[in-house]
């Protein structure tokens, strides 16, 4: 990740080079190619503070860089590495903005399948998803319906019916999505192994939300809108506010 700046514009910018898993192998360019416009489509179709927003791509001698705005802060994964698991109104508020966006993307068509705590940004008064490499688009039956995990997952954060080889649905998102709700309440993930979740001791609508979205089955695990509802009330008996949520406007194409 480089920061540059777009002279025409006058912005500071981020340029992600999308590199082969194996640099001197030249044949992983075509993947390293696919994946790139894979995240820049799929970002690029969608107009969310919570998504991070995409410029341009560009390639030039065989080389991959994608234009993206400058996020400067801490990944999730970074905050609890430093001040351990957080206060429950500073969970649920992250979890309220951040499901924002991912409905949003689903609203639009697009499957994130790589949502860990890795990818989650947060900047100012912001908290933004990023990370698109393996995005799917549900127009596109072969990336959407595919059963394949990729090698580039995070099993810890990976949807149970994912990792049974069933395709990838909004419900395994919202799975992953809960387990980085969870690892920020927590200070840790999920256990993979365990037949069932263990709530933290905690009182309010915040554990059954855990286990909603941590239901091991998909067709009984909780909708983003009734998690938004939780995580709505979670906020209210904390003493703090949020709207109501409303659907972003797309970006029209070619924006």
């Amino acid at each position: 990740m480089w920061r540059g700046h777009d002279a025409r514009l006058r912005r500071d910018v981020a340029i992600k080079e999308v590199q082969p898993r194996y640099r001197a192998n030249t044949v992983d360019l075509p993947d390293a190619r696919r994946r790139a416009l894979r995240e820049a489509r799929s970002a690029g179709r969608l107009n969310h503070p919570a998504v991070v927003t995409v410029h341009d791509l560009l390639e030039e001698q065989g080389r991959l860089w994608i234009v993206m705005e400058l996020l400067e802060g801490l990944t999730l994964k970074e905050t609890v590495a430093h001040v351990g698991p957080l206060p429950v109104h500073w969970a649920a508020w992250i979890g309220f903005q951040l499901l924002s966006g991912l409905r949003h993307a689903h609203g639009a068509g697009v499957l994130h399948r790589d949502i860990h705590p890795g990818n989650i940004l947060l900047t100012g008064d912001r908290v933004v998803l990023s990370d698109f490499g393996i995005a799917a688009v549900r127009e596109d039956p072969a990336a959407a319906m595919s059963s394949t995990v990729p090698l580039r997952y995070s099993p810890a954060y990976t949807a149970p019916e994912r990792l049974r080889g069933q395709p990838v649905s909004p419900a395994a998102d919202l799975w992953s999505f809960g387990a980085c709700l969870y690892f920020a309440a927590e200070g840790r993930p999920p256990s993979p192994e365990a037949e069932a979740v263990v709530t933290p001791g905690r009182t309010g609508p915040l554990p059954a939300l855990l286990e909603g979205l941590l239901e091991r089955d998909p067709a009984r695990r909780i909708t983003a809108s009734r998690a938004s509802g939780l995580l709505t009330e979670t906020l209210r008996l904390e003493g703090v506010g949020v709207a109501p949520y409303r659907p972003a406007a797309l970006r029209p194409p070619g924006g």
